[in-house]
């Protein structure tokens, strides 16, 4: 076994180079060969991975989502596995494929990587790009769009606070259209999330019941509630609870077209990389992970 190791060395509040130690002492014990590389910006990880990856065995991705998200757009049409070290702050991926998180268990997500065999699970493509886990427009878009507007002045978790109060006093439902598998939808709506994966925002239900390898996606829509509502609402969505509430409707396709008069942010697995219009379109089985996928 030869690996790639892409470390983000700011993910994880700056502390994921406290891992390289670790990983070091981990493979030695083992007799396995590999590299430790650390990404220096935005776009780093997809780059050293295209242009490396074809001499390992498997690729590992250490940081949090949006370490997973480069590299595994990296990856994209190479047949070598992805394996996690989720050390970021959503770490929300790892959570479906169930890989232990955090610095005191990285051994334990070492050791997948190691005794386990990467096993097949679908991918989302948009845009020439792909990603793992979900995608979605609305409240909590807007509120990743303003939170890295805000973060160049004030950091960590009061900026995030500052984000969610803002968008609690200002946030209007949106008019969409969606087209899914060619069936038109035209409504107004809180949230809409098209999900592969199960959560996001760290640990945020939005999708309890999906599944990674069934070749289909999850589009869970939310209607405008009023604002007194919201705060229920988000503490129902942090569980799973949601579901079944009367202004919430969910629908399973293959292909998603979402498009709207204004252009609205799109939040792509914790980054806004492009607005509406978007396609989403499911490509079954299309990468292998390390992970404990039974049942998933």
């Amino acid at each position: 076994m030869k690996l790639l190791f892409i470390i983000n060395p700011v993910a994880g509040k700056g502390k994921t180079r406290d891992a390289i130690p670790i990983i070091e002492h981990f493979c030695r014990q083992r007799g396995i060969q590999y590299k430790i590389r650390e990404t220096k910006g935005p776009g780093d990880a997809t780059l050293i991975v295209q242009e490396h990856s074809t001499a390992y065995s498997a690729v590992i991705a250490a940081g949090g989502d949006g370490t997973v998200l480069e590299v595994t757009n990296g990856l994209s049409g190479k047949n070598i596995p992805l394996g996690i070290l989720p050390l970021g702050s959503g770490n929300d991926f790892a959570r479906a494929v169930k890989i232990p998180i955090g610095m005191t268990q990285l051994e334990k997500a070492l050791n997948i990587i190691t005794d386990t065999t990467p096993q097949f699970v679908d991918l989302v493509s948009f845009d020439g790009r792909v990603f793992l886990n979900i995608a979605s427009i609305g409240f909590d878009a807007e509120i990743i769009r303003d939170l890295h507007k805000i973060s160049h002045f004030i950091k960590g978790k009061s900026a995030y606070l500052i984000s969610v109060f803002l968008k609690f006093i200002t946030y209007k439902p949106k008019d969409v259209e969606l087209l899914l598998d060619g069936r038109k939808i035209i409504t107004r709506v809180f949230l809409t999330a098209v999900c592969n994966g199960i959560c996001y925002g760290g640990g945020m239900m939005v999708n309890p019941n999906g599944s990674i390898t069934d070749g289909l996606l999850d589009v869970i829509l939310i209607k405008p509630v009023p604002r007194y509502k919201i705060p229920f609402l988000l503490l129902k969505f942090i569980k799973g609870k949601h579901i079944n509430l009367p202004y919430v409707t969910s629908y399973q396709c293959k292909e998603v077209q979402i498009s709207s008069k204004e252009n609205l942010a799109v939040n792509v697995d914790g980054e806004n990389p492009i607005n509406t219009p978007i396609t989403l379109l499911l490509k079954p089985l299309s990468i292998r992970i390390f992970g404990n996928l039974q049942g998933g």
